[in-house]
């Protein structure tokens, strides 16, 4: 669940494309602190091939994550796109290639 907050949380600070590096996302997005020492020992651990199936529940990331949950939803329904439908621009490109692969 982290990748995916912290990369939803990229998006919305800097509008483009998240990098793959979980540390990369890590670094920039969390502040110093209890969550992020947590995380990063988490993550250590998880490199270190522990099995953390049956750990309990980290509280300062379980709560973390349910707040940025909370305020990604608001943000998102805030958020006015216009996407314009691409469907002929599509349609158009699938007849080129056809005509290119048949003649």
């Amino acid at each position: 669940m982290l990748r995916p907050i912290l990369a939803a949380k990229w998006i919305e600070k800097y509008n483009s494309i998240p990098p793959i590096e979980f540390q990369e996302l890590l670094e920039d997005i969390l502040i110093p602190g209890e969550l992020k020492e947590s995380i990063l020992t988490l993550l250590k651990r998880k490199i270190a091939g522990e099995e953390l199936n049956l750990e309990p529940r980290i509280d300062v990331i379980n709560e973390y994550l349910t707040r940025e949950i909370e305020h990604l939803e608001a943000y998102t329904k805030g958020l006015k796109l216009e996407i314009p439908d691409p469907t002929c621009e599509l349609d158009q490109l699938f007849r080129n290639t056809l005509s290119e692969v048949w003649n």
